[in-house]
This record gives C-alpha cells, sequence and structure tokens, in this order.
C-alpha cells in the first residue's frame, strides 16, 4: 500500500459535518479559555486575600516582638533596682551602718562629741 486509498467524498453534508466539527473545538476551545481565565482569576483572588493577611500577621508579630523586647528591659531594670533596694534594706538593718547614716547626714553626736564641719 503505497498510496492513499481512501479519500473523502466532498458533499454537502460532509463540508456541514466537517464545518461543524471545527465549529465545535472552536467553542470548546473558547470555553475551556474562558474556564482557565476564571480559575486563575480566583486562584488570584485567594493569593492576594491570603497575602495581606499574611503581611498584616508579619507586622503585628514585629510589633509584638517589640514590645516583648521594650518589657524585657524593663523588667530588668526593676530587677536590679529591687536588688538595689533589697541590699540597701539589709544595710539598714545592721546598726553599725544606720549609725554611721544618721551620723553623717542628720550631724548627730552622742553626749560629749562636738561635730566639727569643714568648708571643702
Amino acid at each position: 500500500m503505497k498510496g492513499r486509498n481512501v479519500y473523502s467524498l466532498d458533499t454537502p453534508y460532509a463540508q456541514q459535518k466537517t464545518a461543524q466539527q471545527a465549529a465545535d473545538k472552536a467553542y470548546a476551545r473558547k470555553i475551556h479559555k474562558h474556564r482557565f481565565l476564571a480559575m486563575i482569576g480566583i486562584i488570584s483572588v485567594f493569593v492576594l486575600v491570603f497575602g495581606i493577611q499574611i503581611w498584616k500577621n508579619q507586622r503585628q508579630l514585629g510589633r509584638v516582638n517589640a514590645q516583648i523586647q521594650q518589657t524585657q528591659t524593663q523588667l530588668n531594670k526593676q530587677k536590679s533596682k529591687q536588688k538595689q533596694l533589697n541590699g540597701h534594706i539589709k544595710e539598714l538593718n545592721d546598726p553599725e551602718y544606720l549609725q554611721q547614716l544618721i551620723r553623717s547626714k542628720y550631724n548627730y553626736a552622742k553626749k560629749g562629741e562636738t561635730i566639727y564641719n569643714f568648708a571643702n
């Protein structure tokens, strides 16, 4: 079989059928294109909405982390201040330190002592 033995009939019905099949293919291609574009549009909307939500959450997370850092700094300052005040309370409970503080700050003197103030 070297040659082609089958030939199409070129009747008006065959031409109409061929034209109808071509029109059906074009219509199907058009429908598929519209569906594809609609799906791309819907997916794009979802990506955009979720992207914006993720971006807002990242910004909020950054703000919260900054507040946590600031609060940690304040907490560390308060802890060091508390430690200093606790040390001062311990010193004030020591009678010798308390006596020395009263003598230097309020010029307190025992009976028979004379206090001399020198100008610096």
